[in-house]
């Protein structure tokens, strides 16, 4: 077996290396500079708080494909909402591991219309952009819930014969 002279080093040491002999290495200064401005970003450059920005234009729809961990104690929530926004583990798995949601599946509601969910359910899925969660949890009637939107869209009527 050949060894090379970076095999010391584990992969993410040999990548920097390597970034660094193809050119400067800027990820310290892009980091140092999204931390003068005030950025909070979780594992995987997601920004912010999950919210909307307000002067974004809104498309209309009638369904939100969404996804919930319900648990219920704020506490609970508060400290699931960390694990996910650091990086401990992801959305779908907090899910899969602490939701008690009776529907047996993990979290995941479905497209829903505003009639079919809790009004302050509805009312928060709302402030939450499209791909993104929020960070902050959500109490109904039927516990602390963290809210994901996967999708907003329009489905057609059914017709009737």
């Amino acid at each position: 077996m050949i060894k090379t002279c970076t095999a010391n080093y584990s992969h993410r040491q040999q990548r920097a290396l390597w970034l660094r002999a193809m050119g400067k290495d800027r990820r310290k200064e892009i980091k140092e500079e999204d931390e003068s401005l005030g950025k909070k970003q979780d594992k995987w450059g997601k920004a912010g708080d999950g919210k909307k920005d307000a002067n974004a234009a809104d498309k209309s729809f009638t369904h939100q494909t969404v996804r919930h961990i319900l648990v219920q104690k704020m506490s609970d929530a508060t400290r699931i909402s960390e694990e996910i926004h650091n990086g401990k583990i992801s959305f779908n798995e907090a899910a899969f591991k602490y939701s008690e949601d009776k529907a047996g599946a993990h979290g995941l509601l479905g497209d829903k219309a505003a009639n079919e969910l809790d009004p302050e359910f509805w009312a928060a899925s709302l402030t939450c952009k499209e791909g993104d969660w929020l960070r902050e949890p959500v109490k109904t009637q039927w516990g602390w819930h963290l809210i994901m939107v996967q999708a907003r869209i329009t489905k057609a009527k059914g017709k009737k014969k």
